[in-house]
């Protein structure tokens, strides 16, 4: 080999030897990363296996307890928490964070619950408006409850005027565009004087009284003897009453036949009474019959002039009670005299739980007042809503029956919540692990047979490499030995 030639040679081998630990080089910091990459994946993993998530309490199937991840709208459904509890979810200023269609009911309707049940497709009206009596009965019933609350009564006097019987009127094409009213009343017989009326579903009456049948001893001959009388209102409670005139027992068919206040005699069918027993009553209510107009005689032949008119029935109470029997009172009354649900294209429902469910977050927006949020599938987001729980934008409470009212709670404090492995988050972690340490190690193995084929390739350059320049020295060498010859 010349000179010159074995010098290229050296030369190209030294710098295939150069590029070779390179490669090598490079390959050893591949190497390196993919381990520090499979660390880094193995503490992901370890980190996966100890991860957790809240969840809810949703029942049971069988003996085995049933959970879902703790969401706004699993929280806070109706029904959708094993417990019975009702949630509610505040913003950081206190005010209820609600669904926008709840928000937008509330804010419509000026705060009239029974506006606001209508448009999330509800009413709180469970009567049957079809059967008459049952539906006046219960109306009569709602309204005098309202009225106790705020110290009055359908058969009280009000301002000189007794309550008769209610109406809805004033209505426009809006089932709601109205009022309730009460129809007030007095009397005058033919002398022009003032008498106090009553009236049901007979009609109108005067002088209620309870009769009663009492076993008394005869002050004269000491026997024991049955007399019936009444109580007025006045009396109730004590020992004085009014002894009816004329009094006989049949003893067949244990009725008093006795003679009324106006003199006349009239057979007590209402009334049955047992001699034996010392107090038997029954009420006893005076009925007019009707004359034309609005003319009515009594049974002593006395004739009376009914002065009627409507007012508007307004709501007088203070308290959150009260105004759920006025609002009761007036949904029962709009049911029936104006029915919304046959008179309108609304499908509304009657469903208790529904009710009192929309009626606690309804008094709890009036009071604390409501926000809502623009993204709603946020609601559906367990991440989301823990994260806003647990950074203190959100806060948890429940609806207490004994208190009334809803009471704080928290994640880590409800019997209801629960924080559990997150098996779902495990399996995912567990198979994202596995597919990046089998690909860690299959390029691991590539390196390796790369580096195998450049240390082998490294040996051989290297062996060439002396035996060149082993050549180029004895040709060196021979040279000196000429030039010096």
């Amino acid at each position: 080999m010349g000179m010159a030639a074995s010098q290229a040679r050296l030369l190209s081998i030294t710098a295939r030897l150069s590029n070779n630990e390179m490669e090598q080089q490079s390959l050893a910091y591949s190497k390196q990363r993919l381990s520090d990459n499979s660390e880094q994946i193995n503490d992901a993993y370890l980190d996966a296996l100890n991860k957790t998530k809240y969840q809810i309490l949703t029942g049971y199937n069988n003996t085995e307890a049933c959970y879902a991840d703790l969401t706004y709208n699993q929280l806070t459904g109706c029904g959708s928490v094993a417990s019975g509890k009702q949630y509610l979810v505040k913003d950081k200023n206190g005010k209820v964070l609600v669904p926008s269609n709840v928000a937008k009911a509330f804010d419509d309707n000026n705060g009239d619950f029974n506006r606001f049940l209508r448009d999330l497709g509800y009413t709180q009206s469970d009567i049957n408006v079809k059967n008459r009596v049952e539906s006046e009965d219960a109306i009569h019933d709602a309204w005098d409850r309202y009225l106790s609350s705020v110290g009055k009564s359908i058969d009280n006097l009000n301002d000189g005027q007794h309550i008769l019987g209610f109406d809805y009127a004033s209505f426009s094409s809006d089932s709601y565009d109205g009022y309730v009213t009460y129809n007030t009343a007095y009397a005058a017989d033919n002398n022009g004087k003032q008498t106090n009326l009553y009236r049901d579903s007979n009609g109108y009456y005067k002088e209620r009284y309870t009769l009663e049948a009492r076993r008394v001893v005869n002050e004269k001959s000491g026997e024991l003897e049955t007399r019936v009388g009444y109580q007025t209102k006045d009396q109730e409670g004590t020992n004085i009453w009014q002894e009816l005139e004329n009094v006989q027992y049949n003893t067949e068919t244990k009725k008093f036949i006795y003679t009324n206040l106006e003199g006349e005699e009239v057979q007590a069918d209402a009334l049955y009474a047992d001699p034996d027993e010392d107090l038997i009553s029954e009420d006893f209510r005076n009925y007019l019959e009707y004359n034309g107009g609005d003319s009515y005689v009594s049974e002593g032949g006395v004739s009376y002039t009914i002065y009627k008119q409507s007012q508007a029935l307004n709501f007088e109470g203070t308290t959150t009670a009260q105004r759920e029997l006025f609002d009761y009172a007036t949904a029962l009354t709009e049911a029936y005299y104006n029915n919304p649900i046959s008179n309108t294209s609304e499908n509304l429902k009657y469903d208790k739980e529904m009710v009192n469910y929309y009626k606690n977050i309804f008094n709890e927006m009036r009071t604390k007042g409501h926000t809502t949020i623009q993204n709603e599938t946020n609601f559906k987001d367990a991440d989301w809503f823990v994260k806003r729980l647990k950074a203190g934008d959100l806060t948890l409470s429940y609806f207490s029956i004994a208190d009334k009212s809803f009471i704080g709670t928290t994640l880590d404090n409800d019997e209801s919540i629960t924080e559990k492995e997150d098996t779902s988050a495990m399996a995912i972690a567990e198979q994202v692990y596995q597919n990046r340490m089998d690909k860690i190690q299959s390029q691991d193995k590539q390196i390796d047979l790369q580096l195998n084929k450049l240390e082998s390739e490294h040996n051989a350059l290297s062996t060439e490499y002396d035996s060149v320049k082993k050549i180029i020295s004895q040709n060196v060498e021979k040279s000196f030995n000429v030039f010096n010859a």
